[in-house]
């Protein structure tokens, strides 16, 4: 992984970038400093070696894989990551992965607080019902990829989020 998203159990990754929002220079910054990332940062390959086909990122806090593709026939960027990540977790959640939960259940009341939150926070969006990033709970903030080592050819990574 790039270095801006490299993040490990020992080391944390640089990036602090809330999926709320799409990628921006307000949106994604370096987490210790909280100033944008530059965008010739974001325009790097994501991966080395680069990769030009796909990468498939997880997350244990939704059953979604994120698929990313290039935006250009060039390698994948952090900026193609960053947006994959967006646009997947801005999807709106369909009624039989809201059943999926459970009804009552603690994931499905979790959910429903933070779509709350989320409304509220953005002054919309009451209209437009739960959305997969909904599933993440407080932790809206992207803060790294941890690689995995055995994935496949074409990669598997997993997102790590945490609190805004």
């Amino acid at each position: 992984m790039h270095p801006l998203l490299a993040s490990s159990r020992l080391n944390r990754a640089p990036i602090s970038y809330d999926v709320t929002f799409s990628p921006s220079s307000t949106s994604v910054v370096d987490r210790r400093t909280r100033t944008a990332i530059p965008t010739h940062t974001l325009s790097q390959p994501a991966t080395d070696p680069a990769k030009s086909i796909k990468l498939v990122l997880r997350c244990d806090k939704f059953p979604w894989p994120v698929i990313v593709y290039p935006q250009r026939p060039a390698p994948i960027t952090n900026l193609d990551l960053l947006y994959a990540v967006h646009s997947m977790l801005s999807t709106r959640v369909t009624h039989e992965e809201w059943e999926s939960l459970g009804h009552g259940t603690h994931a499905q009341l979790k959910a429903t607080r933070a779509y709350e939150v989320r409304c509220a926070k953005l002054g919309r969006g009451w209209e437009d019902g739960v959305r997969r990033i909904d599933w993440l709970g407080e932790k809206t903030c992207l803060v790294g990829v941890e690689v995995d080592k055995s994935a496949s050819e074409c990669g598997v990574a997993k997102l790590v989020f945490a609190k805004p």
